[in-house]
Parts: structure tokens; C-alpha cells; sequence
């Protein structure tokens, strides 16, 4: 049972920072990147070369010597703390050693190569004297070379009085940050306990939600929230987990969110709340490549006036904490313009400073991205706010698998070909690996050939190539080629990396992909084992969503066997306000779509001539739709169809939801595709949308990963179908039934055209605040329904 928390008042708590983050804090200066190259395994061979260091050294000497010294003058009190990598504290005067590892050669290291190597080991001589009382002090700072063990060592002598003044002229603007810090949270705090509901009263099952989510908080849990459209989850997440932060229970939020429309709605709900008078500061993270200045990422400070001297201007932009709250993305970019800050950069160093962090999941959860600021070198602890948990399962498995394809190496080959022909040659060895697997899948008449161990062999293969490619890309030298290698270098890492995860729940295939080409990938079957591990980064994680159905099934995949409390909220809005009609007597069955093409645009016809307004027809695939597209062309005018497209931009998906217009005074019948962008995360509210028609039942496209995946769970609890295709199909048949009533007021009908949605095994699937559902056989029948809901009063 997870141990409960015990409140913590800004008085009972201590602030604690680190040497190290102290003096790069306040003295890293330069740019942000110097667009170097460093070889994987860098901070590894960092620390066994520290190691070693240590090792060699006599026996008085002492390693990683815990250090902390407490600033007497503030309350509450302010800690700092470190390691000293090594001392000799039986010398006369006591010697303490900072040791730096580097790939340069030595004799470019100079005694003023680092002024912050000098500054860190001047805290812990100073913490070091003054504990123990000493006069003066000696600092030994060791540069080893990594690749040839070399050492270089300067030496400086410094008196306790040196070290006091260095100290506190050190400290001094630190404290004037801390103690704004500290202001700020202490206000905070106090606006915590004053806010109240913003929104007047609570609907039917938002208290109970938000009280689910305290008590979750409290006893450092996990909750499993199912809540139906219009409960106002994010409202009701977000308000008891603030109120969590003011009672010292945790230090900050994570509000995750997969899509850009749940940022947006966590964004406008803070604000909400700001309004009543909630000092709360919050950032918004986005993707390095969408909110980058140049037209092509490029962090080298030559090219880009945003990464050079970074370090030495973003304090000055850090001081417009005092000025805002909220860091939504539109200010995070026009601070940055006006400082001449990285905006990335930006918003990751305004993250350490803020209350919550609205973000993507990969933030918390991928081993490439993840945020190690927060989850490797602090402790503090956290709330993770997980919005749409239902798109989490799948994003998982993307997280934790790899792959690559045989076109790439063959390409990558070519452009290399009279420039590395040591590079080339290890390619060649992957490509006839991968060759030998494409062989073996037709020998055995196989679109796939799945094993379920690694591939030793390939492993082996790639480690040699990004070995010799580490060692060309260290140069740093440019070429037009850098990049395409830079790209494979980094697929070939994240397939070793993921090969060091592979167990049970995992799987290895090469999939033929048309033509000559293959694929290489590992596979994640289960994520959950996968997640155990990132989730133990809060100390408290609430999933919720709409369609969280069946709970068991979310639960098996986020938390495995674990057992977590898990609550279904009940739809606020009256049951009456909404006409479900399911036509059973069409098939969408692959094998019985061609026969369904006519009956389900006669119907399409059928339930928009009821009513005039807005709807939206969602099917399983673009052939699917297209081939009904062309014959309600010849039922309904063309112009008052829209029409979703592959590849859509943010503008043109802007464009198509602008149609949907109140101002309608006929028709507008928009066409999606189920699981797609919009499919969910869009807001009709009122006569913006009155139905929506859902042909088929939503599985997945069968294939080869989905096949596996059943498999899979056909061996572990005998419900592979269910896991693999109907519950994700399913659950996109509920996201696009959720478009339609969006408040209290909205009235609206889902009609569902598919057989087999009588069925028992989806019957039972289906929500509480689907009531008074009606089958109906026929046009007629749909008629009569819709003209007598479109008739009351």
C-alpha cells in the first residue's frame, strides 16, 4: 500500500542546491552548443574514468566526500551541498581534488580552461575549511584523458579568507534569486488556499473526481479516471493537484497530453483560475523542431545567433519570471526573439523554475528524450497529470521500439562510397544480414519473419558501425554527407539501446516491405513493464480520459498486475439531449464492403435531410470513405461536403473545422476517418455540430504488429482479439461518438451503422450515459426516430 504524505509548510522546507548547479547557474557563460560531436557512452566513460582516477591514488586518500554547509542568515534555511572527488586530509595543508574528464588532448588544457572546474572546487575547499576549521587549503584540479589515460593537474593554494570572499561574492546574486523564489511561493501558496471552484457550481460527477484525484495525491497513488465528455476532467485533475502543491504533498506538475489540443485546453483552464486570483506559473514545452527560429535546426553557434553566447543572455530573459505566469509557446517565442535565446532551450531552463509543466508525454516517458533536469538528478517529488490516457499504450510502444529499413543502408552505402570506405564496408556487412533475413522470408513463402530472440548477429554488425562512425563524426569535420550519417547513427543507437530492454514482452521481425526492401525492428508487445520504471518518477500519477473502456484493459497495459483504484464518472449531461440509433442491418465487415458502399450513403442522405446543420460521418479508412464519397456525391450537393485528406496541415485542419460555422442555414457533412485528427481533441460546441454517423466498428487495419500483438495476449490471458483490434477500435468509435454534445445545452444524434454493434462482446462495452438506444433495420425507421428527437420541444 503506497505510504500516504505528510504535508510540508514553505517553513518546514529546506532549499537545497548542489555545487555544481550553483556555479553553473550563476557562471556558465558561452554558447549553447559547441556543435561538437561526443561518442555514445560519454558520461559513462566519464565516470569510470573518475573512477580509476580515484583508484590509483594512495591509500589516505578518501573519495566522494559528502559535503553540506547551510546559509545561516536565511529562513527557512538554504543548503548547500556536493561531493569532493577526493581528499587528502592527513596533508599539511589538506588537499582536495576536483577531477574532469576530457576527449581533448592535454596539452590544450590549460589552468584556466574551465574558470567553472575552478569555482567548483573552490566551494567545497571553502565548505571543507570551514567545517574543520582550517587556515588555508590546497585544490588539486585533474584533467584525465579518456582516450589515452593521461592526467594533468594545477595546482592553487587558497587561506579560509580567499575562499570566504569568493564565496559569498559566489553567492550573494543567488540569494537575491532564492529569496524572489521563495517570495513567489509563498504567495503562491497563499492564492492557493483562497481559490475556490472557478466555475461556479460543480457538474453531476466532477466533485467526486476531483476528490478521487486528492485522495490519490494524498496516499501517493495512481487513479484511473474514466470520465464521459462535458465532466471537465481537466478542471477537475488540475484544481485538487494544485491544491496538493500548496499543502506541500508534491513540487510541481506534469500535465502530459498527446495532442496539441490538450496543451491548449490545460493552457485555458490555468488561466481560469488565474482569474480568481491563482498565482500559479506554468510552462508550456514544444517539440525543439516546431518551435526552432531557423528554417532547419541547427544548433551550431556560427549559424545560429540564438545558441551563441546563450548561457551569458539567458539569465536576463530569466528575469521575466517576475513578469508573467503563463509561458505558453506565443510568449516563449517573442521572449527568446527579444533576448536572442534558443526558445527550446529556453523554456527547458523557465521549467526548473515554474509550478507546471504542460507537455508531451515523451518528456516523461521516452528513454531518448525523456527530461533527466527533473527525473536523474532531482528528487523532488512530482505529479504526473495524464491527459487522453488512452493514446498512452500505443505511444508507449512506439517509445520503446526500434527500428530501421534495408533502402536507408543501401542509400546511406551510396552517399558514403569514395569518402568512408571503412564506414561502407560495415554497412555492406549489415545489408548482407539483412539480405540472409529477406531470403529466409521467402523461403518460407513469408511477408515476416518473427523470432523472439535478439538477433545477435545484426547487433553485432551495427555495434561495429557506430563504433567506426562515432569516430569519424568526433572529428567534426563538414561534409554533405553528415547529416544523412548523423540520422542513421542515431536509428542504430536507439536499436542497441532497445535491444538492451528486450525480455518476454518483446519480440524481433523483419518485415518484407515491397520491392527488394526490408525492415529491422524490435517490437514492444506490452508496455507496461516498459513504463514501470518512468511512472516511479511521481510520487503520484492520475490517467484519465473519456474512454478509458474497458478499464481492465488500460489498467494491463499502464500498470500491469499492479491493482490502482479506478473510478467511472457519470456523464452531467441530461440523456434525453442525445438520440443513439444503431442500423444493424448493414455489414462493414473487409469482405462484405462492397456491398455496404450504397445502403450506407442512402442512409448518410437519409439522417442529414432530418435535420439541417452540421455533422460529421467517420469511417475506418480513406478507400473506405472515398469509395461512399463518390455516392453521396449523387445524392447531396458537392458543396456541402467536406472532406479530410492525408497529410493535412495545422491550417488546413483549421480550415475544415472553421466550416462547421453556427451560421449554417443548410447542411455541411464533413467526412474524417476514425483514429485521425479529428477523430478527437476538437470542440463543437452547440449548433457547430448536431451528429455524427460512425461506419463500422473502428478495428485497426490487420497486420503483421497487430497479429503479433494478439498472439501475444491470446498466451497471457486468452484475449488477444480483444486486445489487439477491438478495444483500440472501440475506443476510436467512442472519441468520434464524443464530438457531438460538448455541454449541457447541446442537443445532437449518433447514429452507428455496423451489425455487429448489438453484438454482446460490444454491447458490454458500451458507456452508462448511452441510454435509450434505438436499433433500427431501416431508412424508414431512421426517419421516424430522428423526426420525432428533432420535434421535441
Amino acid at each position: 500500500m503506497p505510504s500516504k504524505s505528510t504535508p510540508k509548510t514553505e517553513a518546514d522546507q529546506i532549499h537545497s542546491v548542489s555545487v555544481r548547479n550553483l556555479v553553473e547557474f550563476l557562471l556558465q557563460e558561452g554558447d549553447l552548443s559547441p556543435g561538437s560531436f561526443q561518442k555514445r557512452g560519454r558520461a559513462q566513460a566519464g565516470t569510470k574514468g573518475h573512477k580509476k582516477v580515484q583508484r590509483s591514488r594512495p591509500e589516505d586518500y578518501e573519495s566522494e566526500v559528502e559535503v553540506t554547509f547551510q546559509v545561516a542568515e536565511e529562513e527557512p534555511p538554504m543548503q548547500i551541498r556536493g561531493r569532493i572527488d577526493g581528499l587528502y586530509a592527513s596533508q599539511n595543508p589538506v588537499i582536495i581534488e576536483e577531477i574532469k574528464t576530457t576527449t581533448l588532448a592535454l596539452d590544450l588544457v590549460s589552468e584556466n580552461h574551465n574558470p567553472l572546474h575552478w569555482a567548483q572546487a573552490k566551494c567545497y575547499a571553502y565548505i571543507f575549511a570551514k567545517q574543520e576549521n582550517l587556515s588555508e587549503i590546497c585544490i588539486h584540479l585533474t584533467y584525465y584523458q579518456l582516450d589515452n589515460q593521461a592526467e594533468k593537474t594545477f595546482e592553487q593554494n587558497y587561506t579560509l579568507p580567499e575562499l570566504e570572499v569568493f564565496f559569498k561574492e559566489l553567492i550573494t546574486p543567488y540569494l537575491i534569486w532564492f529569496r524572489k523564489v521563495r517570495e513567489r511561493r509563498l504567495q503562491r501558496n497563499h492564492t492557493i488556499q483562497e481559490l475556490d471552484f472557478p466555475y461556479g457550481d460543480y457538474r453531476p460527477g466532477q466533485r467526486d473526481m476531483a476528490v478521487a484525484v486528492y485522495k490519490a495525491i494524498r496516499a501517493n497513488d495512481r487513479l484511473y479516471a474514466q470520465a464521459p465528455t462535458g465532466v471537465g476532467k481537466t478542471i477537475a485533475t488540475l484544481i485538487p493537484a494544485i491544491k496538493a502543491i500548496g499543502m506541500g504533498f508534491a513540487e510541481r506538475i506534469f500535465y502530459l497530453t498527446a495532442k496539441t489540443p490538450g496543451r491548449l485546453v490545460a493552457e485555458e483552464t490555468l488561466d481560469d483560475m488565474r482569474q480568481t486570483g491563482l498565482q500559479f506559473k506554468s510552462v508550456t514545452l514544444t517539440a525543439k523542431e516546431k518551435i526552432c527560429f531557423q528554417p532547419f535546426v541547427n544548433c551550431d553557434p556560427d549559424e545560429c545567433v540564438f545558441a551563441r553566447n546563450y548561457f551569458g543572455k539567458v539569465k536576463a530573459a530569466l528575469e521575466e519570471i517576475d513578469h508573467h505566469d503563463a509561458f505558453t509557446r506565443p510568449l516563449i517565442e517573442q521572449i527568446s526573439r527579444d533576448h536572442e535565446v534558443c526558445p527550446f532551450e529556453f523554456s527547458l531552463d523557465l521549467a526548473l523554475w515554474v509550478d507546471c509543466i504542460i507537455c508531451d508525454y515523451n518528456y516523461a516517458f521516452d528513454p531518448r528524450v525523456y527530461l533527466r533536469r527533473f527525473f536523474d538528478f532531482n528528487k523532488e517529488p512530482n505529479i504526473f497529470l495524464i491527459d487522453e490516457a488512452h493514446n498512452l499504450p500505443d505511444r508507449a510502444r512506439s517509445m520503446y521500439s526500434a527500428e530501421f529499413d534495408k533502402k536507408t543502408v543501401l542509400a546511406l552505402r551510396h552517399i558514403l562510397k569514395g569518402h568512408l570506405p571503412a564506414l561502407v564496408k560495415k554497412l555492406s556487412v549489415i545489408n548482407n544480414i539483412l539480405l540472409e533475413k529477406r531470403k529466409a522470408c521467402q523461403a518460407e513463402e513469408q511477408d515476416a519473419l518473427v523470432e523472439h530472440e535478439l538477433p545477435e548477429d545484426l547487433l553485432k554488425a551495427i555495434g561495429k558501425f557506430v563504433q567506426k562512425a562515432e569516430n569519424w563524426l568526433a572529428l567534426n569535420l563538414p561534409s554533405e554527407f553528415r547529416q544523412d550519417l548523423l540520422d542513421f547513427y542515431f536509428a542504430c543507437n536507439n536499436y542497441l539501446r532497445t535491444a538492451e530492454y528486450f525480455d518476454t514482452f518483446y519480440v524481433s521481425y523483419f518485415e518484407r516491405q515491397g520491392g527488394s526492401d526490408l525492415k529491422a525492428k524490435l517490437f514492444c508487445l506490452d508496455p507496461a513493464p516498459m513504463l514501470a520504471d518512468p511512472l516511479e518518477r511521481s510520487q503520484s500519477t492520475i490517467f484519465f480520459s473519456a474512454t478509458l473502456l474497458p478499464l481492465d484493459y488500460f489498467k494491463k497495459l499502464l500498470t500491469g498486475p499492479t491493482e490502482h483504484p479506478a473510478r467511472a464518472f457519470r456523464s452531467p449531461f441530461p440523456i434525453e439531449n442525445t438520440r443513439l440509433i444503431i442500423h444493424n442491418r448493414i455489414s462493414t465487415k473487409y469482405k462484405e464492403r462492397a456491398d455496404s458502399y450504397a445502403p450506407i450513403a442512402s442512409a448518410i442522405e437519409t439522417v442529414c435531410n432530418a435535420q439541417a446543420g452540421n455533422y460529421l460521418v467517420f469511417f475506418p479508412s480513406y478507400a473506405y470513405m472515398n469509395a461512399v464519397l463518390e455516392l453521396v456525391k449523387e445524392r447531396l450537393p458537392e458543396e456541402q461536403l467536406l472532406i479530410q485528406s492525408r497529410g493535412m496541415t495545422e491550417t488546413e485542419r483549421e480550415s475544415f473545422l472553421n466550416q462547421f460555422s453556427t451560421d449554417n442555414s443548410e447542411k455541411m457533412i464533413g467526412f474524417a476517418v476514425m483514429g485521425g485528427i479529428f477523430g478527437e481533441g476538437i470542440d463543437l460546441v452547440g449548433e457547430r455540430l448536431i451528429g455524427t454517423i460512425v461506419i463500422g466498428v473502428g478495428l485497426p487495419q490487420m497486420g503483421l504488429e497487430r497479429d503479433l500483438i494478439k498472439g501475444y495476449f491470446d498466451e497471457h490471458n486468452g484475449s488477444g482479439f480483444a486486445y489487439a483490434y477491438q478495444y483500440p477500435g472501440f475506443n476510436r468509435v467512442l472519441q468520434a461518438t464524443g464530438r457531438v454534445i460538448r455541454t449541457e445545452r447541446d442537443r445532437g444524434i449518433i447514429v452507428l451503422i455496423d451489425e455487429r454493434f448489438t453484438h454482446t462482446r460490444y454491447r458490454r462495452l458500451f458507456p452508462t450515459h448511452w441510454q435509450g438506444l434505438q436499433i433500427v433495420q431501416s431508412e424508414d425507421e431512421i426517419q421516424d426516430h430522428l423526426e420525432r428527437f428533432w420535434t421535441q420541444s
